[in-house]
């Protein structure tokens, strides 16, 4: 394979693997109207529950840009 094209490729899956990472930690929420918005962070859980209390427990929604209660 000649440099130029190991150079490109290279650059290409470098590239690829920083969007990847960068969109890791994110949460998209899609609304009704088909309206995508996607934010940074997931919602947060309660760490002290146990393996079946999570289980249990019914999903959660946040409103992005609002305080959860």
């Amino acid at each position: 394979m000649p440099m130029i094209q190991r150079a490109l490729l290279a650059t290409t899956m470098f590239s690829a693997m920083i969007v990847i990472a960068g969109l890791s930690g994110c949460t998209t929420y899609t609304w009704d109207d088909g309206h995508k918005e996607t934010v940074w962070g997931q919602p947060t859980r309660d760490e002290t529950m146990t393996k079946d209390e999570v289980e249990s427990e019914a999903p959660t929604y946040r409103v992005p840009g609002e305080t959860p209660e």
